[in-house]
Order: C-alpha cells, then structure tokens, then sequence
C-alpha cells in the first residue's frame, strides 16, 4: 500500500477506536440491568472469581469489542511501523511482516477471548 493509503487508514482506524471505545463504554454503563447503583452492579466484583462475565454476554459489547480490537490493533501496528521507518530511515519489508504477525497474533488471540468471555465457545 501507499504511504498516503497507510495514513488514511491509521486515521480511520482512530476514528474507530472512539466511536467502538463510546459503544463499549456506554454498553457496560446503560444496558445492564442496574439493581443498586452502576458501581455497584457493574465495577465492585467482591472478589468472586469471573463475576465481570454476565456483563460481557452481550451481543452488542461483544461487537463493540471486536471492532475495538481490531481499531486498536490496526492502529498501534501501524503506528509502531511508522516510528520504526522514521528510526530506521525506510521501510523495510522484515519490520512490516513481523507487525503484520504481531497484528494476526493479537486479533487471534483477543478474538478468542471475545467468544469465551460472550460464552460462544
């Protein structure tokens, strides 16, 4: 892709993680039933283990999740290959492969998470 492509999509990518990051905040405050205050139904977990997962089986969490990660990891790979090809003086094909094996590392891994914590797996 071209250096002007790259850049457009790190910024779309940006736009993405507010837009994702405003869903995810507002789907963890307003769309679980509340039974005493939002602290204390959604943030104070007694020290009960995997009591934050009835928040996370939500569809629209869970989408609003995956789009945040993949935002998120298109943009810090992106953003980690422009520092580098500033450090470095030019692209090197060695540097974008490993961040593109980075990226698939991690959008496997968090899509995993994704479906365990939305108990699709």
């Amino acid at each position: 892709m071209k250096e002007r492509d790259l850049m457009l999509l790190h910024y779309i990518t940006g736009i993405g993680i507010l837009v994702f990051g405003s869903i995810h905040i507002a789907t963890v405050f307003f769309t679980y039933p509340l039974q005493d205050t939002i602290w204390e139904t959604t943030l104070r977990f007694d020290s009960i283990p995997y009591a934050v997962l009835p928040v996370y089986r939500n569809a629209l969490l869970a989408a609003s999740l995956f789009g945040l990660l993949l935002c998120t990891t298109v943009h810090a790979m992106n953003g980690l290959r422009t520092i580098i090809a500033e450090l470095i003086g030019a692209r090197k094909r060695w540097v974008e492969a490993l961040l593109v094996a980075v990226g698939v590392f991690l959008m496997v891994y968090g899509t995993r998470t994704i479906l365990i914590a939305h108990a699709l797996v």
